[in-house]
This record gives structure tokens, sequence and C-alpha cells, in this order.
């Protein structure tokens, strides 16, 4: 709803796409959309596919609380305390002064876009913990597997 909604429509009307595109509210849009789209669902296919082949080994659904939460979280640090404030100021400065001046070293090496920059380590770190915490989840129930092939 967030990435490929609101975020989309954020830049791809005319007048937007004119200032915007290329732009940080391009990856805001890109990375909100394509986890939120392709991502999530992908998660939740394997999940279905691994629940349905071995029904009968017990999951410890913590880790995968923990993992749904520390993505999704990550991915809403990421965008909101730093892709969309770069975006945001980017777009001001390309409709005041000019894209070339929103693309430029001068605008983009200033304190605050280095710091802006800086905070999505955050969010990326949140994310990846999240992700091994679900790669760790995965590999235990293939252990689990592994150990008690036969299927009751």
């Amino acid at each position: 709803m967030l990435g490929a909604g609101l975020f989309g429509f954020m830049i791809n009307p005319p007048i937007a796409l004119y200032y915007m595109q290329g732009l940080n509210t391009t990856p805001v849009h890109g990375h909100a959309a394509l986890f939120g789209v392709y991502g999530l669902l992908g998660i939740g296919l394997m999940l279905f596919s691994l629940r349905a082949i071995r029904p009968d080994i017990e999951w410890n659904e913590k880790s995968l609380k923990f993992s749904f939460w520390s993505i999704n979280i990550g991915l809403f640090t990421m965008v909101t305390f730093s892709l969309l404030p770069v975006g945001l100021m980017q777009t001001w400065a390309s409709v005041k002064y000019g894209y070339w001046y929103a693309r430029s070293s001068e605008f983009l090496q200033t304190p605050l876009m280095d710091a802006l920059r800086w905070t999505r380590a955050f969010g990326d770190s949140i994310f990846a913990v999240g992700a091994i915490v679900l790669v760790g989840f995965v590999l235990s129930l293939s252990i689990k597997f592994f150990r008690n092939p036969t299927h009751k």
C-alpha cells in the first residue's frame, strides 16, 4: 500500500517525474514497493511451502515474529529517516534551483545530507538482523528435516 501505492503515486505523475525522477524519491518507491510486493510475498510463499512439505515439524514462531518485525521496522526506518528526507530535500532543490543542483556534489555533500545518508545504516542493520534470523529459522527447519526424514 505504501511502497507501490503512496510512494508510487508520489513520483509518477508527469509534473513529479519532471522534478523527482532519479532523485532519492525513486529508491523510496523502489525499496518499499519491491520488498512489499515481492519480498513479503516470496517469504510468505516460502513459509507456506515449508509448512506444506513437513507439517509434522514444530516451528519456533518467536524467531519468525522477530524476523518479521525487524525486517519491516528496518525497512520503515531506512525509508522514513534517510531516503524520504533526502529525496524530499532534493525535490525542493530541484524545483527551486534545477535538477542539476539537486544532483550536484555541492548539495549532496553538505553535513546534513551526509548525516541523513548515514542514518540509513540503522535501518539497514535492523533489516539485516531480521534477514539473518529468517535464514537461521529456515536452516533450523532443514536440520530438523534431515534428522527425521520420514514423514508421518
